[in-house]
């Protein structure tokens, strides 16, 4: 090796140094640097955890919606037939505005699309109690029945079953002078899934009746309604 011209060019021969290059230069042999993430452990677990929060409000908001009353107490293919217990007709059509002497008694409940050997309760409520535009006892509980046959419905007979609130006839109150008040009865009939939750049932009392909370409790399985308007 020729010393002389080592020496004569500058450059260190230390081998610690190695051949350093200019600070502006890349060495294409050594990887590149990973970016470190913005988002630490802690903020992935909080972004994981309010979308699961979101995912399960929206599933409880589908579920409550599912298990909202309908708006339509006369579906088409999913209304009860209501009858006089002695066989003549009370109710020509859901939705009918009838003389409240006609319903004095239980009337016959009649619907075909049931399975004959599931269960089923029937529910009838009046939301305008006492009076439509301030119902302060809504809803009044005038009916219930639990443990009905299917094929009891489907022969449209004696209901049969557990009474849970006897039958009372509607009895809306005598409206102000120059006012009406008509009141609606609304009957559903829901298909147990499990044995009926009555809990919510005052036997003491039959107004203020939970009846949004009592379709929840029983599986919000409504298969049919129907409805008819009464006045004093």
């Amino acid at each position: 090796m020729n010393i002389d011209r080592l020496m004569n060019s500058g450059k260190s021969v230390r081998p610690e140094q190695g051949n350093k290059k200019s600070s502006g230069q890349k060495d294409p042999k050594k990887p590149a640097t990973k970016t470190k993430s913005s988002l630490t452990n802690q903020d992935k677990t909080v972004m994981s955890t309010s979308v699961f929060i979101v995912c399960i409000f929206l599933m409880f908001w589908e579920g409550l919606k599912a298990c909202q009353l309908p708006q339509d107490n006369c579906p088409p293919g999913a209304t009860l037939t209501l009858a006089s217990p002695r066989g003549g007709a009370v109710y020509s059509k859901c939705g009918d505005t009838i003389n409240k002497s006609m319903a004095k008694e239980a009337p016959q409940v009649n619907f075909q699309n049931v399975q004959p050997d599931s269960l089923y309760t029937l529910v009838m409520a009046d939301p305008d109690a006492p009076f439509k535009d301030n119902p302060t006892q809504k809803y009044w509980l005038h009916w219930m029945v639990t443990n009905i046959k299917g094929s009891n419905l489907m022969d449209g007979n004696a209901l049969g079953g557990d009474v849970v609130i006897a039958y009372i006839p509607p009895t809306p109150p005598k409206p102000e002078p120059g006012t009406t008040n008509p009141h609606r009865y609304m009957f559903y009939l829901l298909e147990q899934t499990d044995e009926p939750d009555t809990s919510l049932v005052n036997p003491e009392w039959r107004g203020k009746f939970r009846l949004d909370d009592f379709v929840i409790n029983n599986g919000c399985q409504i298969v049919a309604s129907f409805q008819y308007t009464t006045s004093f």
